[in-house]
């Protein structure tokens, strides 16, 4: 069948043989969605889907340095995530492999505690309990195990060999606390007696007071006993040196000059601090003690009948 023309033209119709306009969406159109041109009018041809190419991130510049700074370290790229199965033209994701276990960590190791001392032994605990008893009724020699006469080194000597047996860090782990009371209270008094016994002014007071009917009263070395024996000495000094400052005077220049020597000027020193302290027994041994010098040193100088 011819088309249909205008009248007296001889040309089709405006609107016929002409495809249909193209829907205004963008996305590609299925064949079945393509509406079919009349018999005899040209097929259209539509152009095929190309697929769109995945977006990747845009490389970044390297950091710029700040001034007096270090340049930052660039950014490692980012992991892309695995292509789904309808976009195979997308490039595929590097596989990493899982990180290893870690180890396991190994306990830590606890010393053991420190073994605690060996009790006393039979003996020694036996002297411990009469030590304990009978701490008001020994003095400081009887708990040392000392004579009223001993020195100065015996005395370091017993208390450094008591503290070695009885110190109370000994027995620090023990559980046993009666024991650790009796222990720390012997210490205690033996400290007490080495303190006051190494003292020569303190060890010569406390010996006579021991010796006194007063024994009962006087075991234990007081404060009061200690302020009595520093007054005691300062005044026997002060008996020695003199009381008169004249006197006082008088002796240091002779003490000099007897050291120095010069016998005869300590001599006649010796007299002059004598004639304001007639009875200082100090001033007189002193005086003594130069003329026997100065008698000597005329001796030999043959001057042995110089009548003085």
């Amino acid at each position: 069948m011819a088309p249909t023309s205008d009248s007296g033209s001889g040309r089709p119709k405006s609107g016929a043989g002409r495809p249909p306009p193209a829907p205004s969406s963008s996305r590609p159109l299925d064949e079945s969605e393509i509406p079919t041109p009349p018999h005899g009018a040209p097929v259209p041809r539509v152009a095929p889907a190309v697929p769109t190419p995945p977006r990747t991130a845009a490389p970044t510049a390297p950091p710029k340095a700040v001034q007096g700074r270090p340049a930052a370290p660039p950014r490692p790229p980012p992991v892309l995530h695995t292509p789904s199965k309808g976009n195979p033209a997308a490039p595929k994701a590097a596989i990493v492999p899982p990180a290893p276990p870690a180890a396991p960590r190994a306990a830590a190791i606890v010393p053991p505690p420190p073994p605690a001392a060996a009790p006393l032994d039979p003996a020694q605990l036996q002297e411990l309990e009469q030590r304990f008893t009978g701490l008001d009724k020994m003095d400081y020699f009887q708990l040392l195990k000392l004579q009223p006469t001993a020195t100065p080194p015996e005395i370091k000597a017993a208390f450094y060999r008591e503290s070695r047996t009885l110190h109370p860090d000994k027995f620090f782990q023990m559980q046993d606390k009666p024991f650790k009371e009796k222990v720390g209270a012997v210490y205690k008094r033996l400290t007490e007696a080495y303190y006051v016994l190494r003292d020569d002014n303190k060890r010569k007071r406390y010996a006579q007071d021991i010796a006194s009917p007063e024994r009962n009263a006087k075991l234990r070395f007081t404060e009061a006993a200690e302020t009595e024996t520093k007054q005691q000495v300062k005044k026997e000094q002060e008996e020695q040196i003199g009381v008169h400052p004249k006197g006082r005077q008088f002796y240091a220049t002779a003490i000099k000059d007897l050291d120095g020597g010069n016998f005869a000027s300590a001599e006649r020193n010796f007299k002059m601090a004598l004639t304001f302290e007639p009875s200082n027994a100090r001033y007189k041994e002193k005086l003594v003690e130069a003329q026997q010098k100065l008698h000597d040193e005329q001796k030999k100088q043959g001057h042995s009948f110089k009548i003085r």
